[in-house]
């Protein structure tokens, strides 16, 4: 489903553009999961826009301040370390936490103490959610090989292809045969094959000589979730 770019609102004012992706899944075919989704939008989105800059989120999670963007790109756009950063990791905060925080949903060593070591050494852990990312950086690019970017290069918004035109150049690169022989998976992309993705694809970007910041926020929570309730959820 794509938004037409000629929409506007009540104000007269262009409307963003908003694109549904449902990947084609067969059941001999196996489609990776969330790496899998993840790894076919990376594809996608320059179909669409080709933004430099990626957000992660999941589906029960909101930005809860309108500055998080902003702060975010302050560290891509830093005139002497930013195009060193691959990712920017906020926290993950929760608006349910019970008194007792039963199943410790907080992770309070992983955000006071873990992740603030990891950043203060330039290599902050990537969590797969709450997190700014470089296009290239998902992309298997190597530092050494990356340029620095300008800012002001427009994106795709003067595309004069429709909606459908759109979709239909998007298809092939969802098809279940896609990343047939491809390094999608591999040393392109999210890693498949290993339930903590996140934390390894992390680990090969720092590998990669890139520089990665943990950035939490003590004024306002960035962004906040739902935590589980019970044990069972928990599990899953």
């Amino acid at each position: 489903m794509v938004k037409y770019q000629d929409d506007i609102d009540d104000d007269g004012i262009q409307l963003p553009t908003l694109v549904y992706m449902a990947r084609e899944k067969r059941p001999n075919f196996p489609h990776h999961f969330k790496a899998g989704a993840m790894n076919a939008l990376i594809r996608v989105s320059p179909e669409i826009s080709n933004g430099p800059i990626i957000l992660n989120l999941d589906c029960d999670m909101y930005l809860n301040s309108a500055n998080t963007i902003q702060e975010a790109l302050c560290f891509f756009m830093d005139e002497k370390r930013g195009q060193q950063i691959a990712y920017v990791q906020f926290p993950l905060s929760f608006n349910n936490i019970t008194k007792n925080d039963l199943y410790s949903s907080v992770f309070l060593v992983a955000y006071k103490i873990e992740l603030v070591g990891f950043g203060g050494n330039g290599g902050s852990l990537y969590c797969g959610i709450g997190c700014f990312q470089k296009r290239e950086n998902l992309s298997g690019m190597y530092f050494k090989d990356y340029y620095k970017p300008k800012w002001d290069t427009k994106t795709k918004g003067e595309d004069k292809r429709i909606a459908d035109e759109l979709i239909e150049a998007s298809k092939a690169l969802v098809s279940y045969t896609y990343e047939k022989g491809t390094q999608w998976g591999k040393e392109m992309g999210l890693l498949y094959g290993i339930p903590v993705e996140d934390i390894v694809i992390g680990l090969m970007i720092t590998c990669r000589v890139w520089k990665s910041i943990y950035y939490n926020p003590q004024e306002k929570r960035a962004f906040m979730g739902v935590a589980p309730t019970t044990f069972g959820v928990l599990l899953v």
